[in-house]
């Protein structure tokens, strides 16, 4: 450090490499020895085989014995870690891990149909910030994530209210809408859909491991548009459209219902399938659907998708509207309303 440094590019390796070798803790002549030794044809940068010998001799040196090749050679103990200190004031997040625990991550992929599974880290807040009959909601955060994308919602079920099956069960149906979701979006509809990525997890470390259903944590006011059986609220026209064109485009073999969320991110599905297998208890099979779509009135946006009428809804009353002729845009038409 204390001599000429390099120019160029090969001044930015000697500035890289001086800050990093100096969090050591080491001396700066002997740092510079080190250098010395590691640089032998003075570059002024170091190749992958001369950083690994230079690291070396620093671990040699932080572990009190001389730091030079024949001492390295002369070495036949497990060799020592280097160890290099953070710099301070690097970050400013609260980045407190002391309660952090292992969880097994359960994805499923909808392409494959098979499930694949990872470890993660997670911090659970012991408090849940919501609750239902069945599960509580707890914030989360996944911790090979972060910022913003490390924020969870992990939901437990109470005791002897939701098996392990049901969990599965759930993030499949999830999954597979979200697929739906991605097909309706292709149509060039006014206002695109999505359903909140989710998985689940299973607390390695408590007692009897217990089973959450994790999804993205979306802020905003939470709103249910239809049900599972005959409700809906007609004041937005996108969510039953979505509905009815999922049993269409699926060649009336399912129908995904029971459209709920934040704006048009949604969540927690229902998809009621013509066998009545599979998608958890919520699963009508047959009856679900016929009842949902006899109760279904066809609005702008079922018009637009060319989906078959079912009854009919004024074209001048609320909800997402399409004009005509279409004027195209980023959605692909101009859309007037509330959605």
């Amino acid at each position: 450090e204390d001599g000429e440094a390099p120019r160029g590019s090969s001044a930015q390796c000697w500035e890289a490499a001086v800050a990093f070798f100096s969090r050591s803790g080491l001396p700066k002549d002997l740092l510079k020895r080190v250098w010395e030794t590691a640089d032998r044809d003075r570059k002024g940068h170091l190749t992958r085989s001369e950083f690994v010998l230079a690291a070396r001799l620093v671990a040699l040196a932080q572990v009190g014995m001389r730091a030079n090749v024949e001492q390295l050679v002369a070495y036949k103990q497990r060799f020592p870690v280097p160890k290099f200190e953070l710099p301070e004031n690097i970050y400013t997040d609260d980045f407190d891990i002391t309660e952090a625990e292992k969880a097994i991550k359960h994805e499923y992929d909808a392409v494959s149909g098979e499930w694949r599974r990872t470890l993660i880290n997670v911090i659970v807040e012991r408090a849940p910030f919501a609750e239902g009959a069945m599960r509580s909601a707890y914030h989360m955060r996944d911790l090979t994530a972060s910022g913003e994308s490390s924020r969870f919602v992990a939901k437990m079920a109470k005791a002897g209210c939701t098996s392990a099956v049901q969990y599965f069960d759930d993030v499949k149906m999830q999954i597979e809408a979200r697929r739906w979701a991605q097909e309706f979006n292709q149509k060039g509809v006014p206002k695109r859909v999505d359903f909140i990525a989710a998985y689940v997890i299973e607390l390695a470390d408590r007692p009897n491991r217990p089973i959450c259903g994790v999804e993205r944590f979306v802020p905003g006011e939470y709103v249910k548009y239809n049900n599972n059986w005959s409700w809906s609220d007609e004041r937005r026209n996108t969510p039953q459209a979505f509905s009815h064109f999922t049993w269409e485009a699926s060649g009336h073999t399912l129908l995904v219902c029971d459209i709920q969320g934040v704006a048009d991110m949604y969540t927690d599905p229902q998809i009621h399938s013509i066998t009545g297998k599979g998608y958890g208890q919520g699963n009508l099979g047959l009856r679900g659907i016929t009842t949902f779509v006899d109760s279904h009135t066809c609005n702008h946006i079922c018009k637009f998708l060319k989906l078959p009428a079912k009854r009919s809804k004024q074209a001048a009353n609320q909800g997402t509207m399409v004009q005509a002729p279409p004027v195209r845009n980023n959605f692909g038409t101009r859309a007037l309303g509330s959605g």
